[in-house]
C-alpha cells in the first residue's frame, strides 16, 4: 500500500544541468483522460501536465505544477485503478524525470484541467483537498492565468466540492475526520444548496466558477461562513 511521504520522494530526486533526475526507479501516474484534455501529447517529445503522482518504492507524493512539462520515459503502460483509466511512466534508476526545468506559460491548460477537477469532479486517488487548493494558488504564476487569482475563491471552490464519501449532501469540513470525495458542479442534486437552487437551474455553480477568476481584496461574511 502507497503512502504520501514528499520528504522521501524528494530525497530520491536530484537537478543536475536543469534536468531532474532520479536515484531509484521511479514511476508517475495521472489520469488517461489528460490525453483528449490536450494535457497529455506524446510525440517526438513528451509533455505532460505537471500535476500527477510521484512514485518510488512504496512511497508518492504528488506534483501540483499546472503547466507542461517535459519528459522521457522508458516505459509506457495503461492500467485501471478502481474503475479508472491511468497510464504509468516508468523510469530506471538515474535516469532523467523531467527534461527542463524552464515553464512555457498556457493559460488553456488551466481551463481544462479547472474543467475536469473542479466542474466536472473528475479527480484523481492522489489529489488530496490542499493539493486541490495548491493547484488553483498556483496558476497564475505558472500559467499566466486568472483561474487561480483569487485564494478566497480557490479555498470557498474547493471547500464546496469536497464532501463525505457516505453521504455526498454533507460538506467534509462539518465532519473532517470522515473520509471524504467529490462532486461535480455540473450535479444540480449536489451543486444546488437549496430548494430555490435547485428549482431554478445551476446558476449557483454558474456564480461560483466565475467567481475564481476574479481576484478578491477581502472575504464577505457569507464567505467567511462557508469556509468555516
Amino acid at each position: 500500500m502507497l503512502t504520501r511521504n514528499k520528504s522521501y520522494i524528494e530525497s530520491n530526486l536530484y537537478i543536475k544541468d536543469g534536468k531532474i533526475y532520479t536515484k531509484k526507479k521511479a514511476f508517475i501516474e495521472f489520469p488517461k483522460y489528460y490525453e483528449n484534455k490536450e494535457l497529455l501529447t506524446i510525440e517526438t517529445n513528451i509533455f505532460l501536465y505537471g500535476v500527477f503522482a510521484i512514485i518510488i518504492d512504496d512511497k508518492y507524493s504528488v506534483s501540483t505544477i499546472p503547466t507542461m512539462l517535459q519528459t522521457n520515459p522508458v516505459i509506457i503502460e495503461e492500467f485501471i485503478k478502481d474503475d479508472v483509466e491511468f497510464i504509468r511512466f516508468i523510469y530506471g534508476k538515474d535516469s532523467v524525470i523531467i527534461d527542463n526545468t524552464s515553464i512555457v506559460r498556457n493559460k488553456i491548460l488551466s481551463y481544462k484541467i479547472f474543467e475536469s477537477f473542479y466542474v466536472n469532479g473528475n479527480v484523481p486517488w492522489y489529489i488530496e483537498y490542499e493539493d486541490l487548493v495548491k493547484i488553483l494558488d498556483n496558476m497564475p504564476h505558472y500559467a499566466d492565468s486568472n483561474i487561480g487569482s483569487s485564494h478566497i475563491a480557490n479555498e470557498v471552490i474547493c471547500s464546496f466540492i469536497t464532501r463525505v464519501k457516505e453521504n455526498k449532501t454533507i460538506f467534509h469540513r462539518l465532519d473532517a475526520k470522515k473520509e471524504y470525495s467529490y462532486v461535480d458542479l455540473t450535479n444540480i442534486y449536489y451543486s444546488a444548496i437549496s430548494t430555490l437552487n435547485k428549482c431554478a437551474g445551476s446558476y449557483f455553480s454558474d456564480g461560483l466558477v466565475s467567481a475564481i477568476v476574479q481576484k478578491e481584496v477581502k472575504p464577505t461574511k457569507l464567505e467567511n461562513l462557508v469556509r468555516l
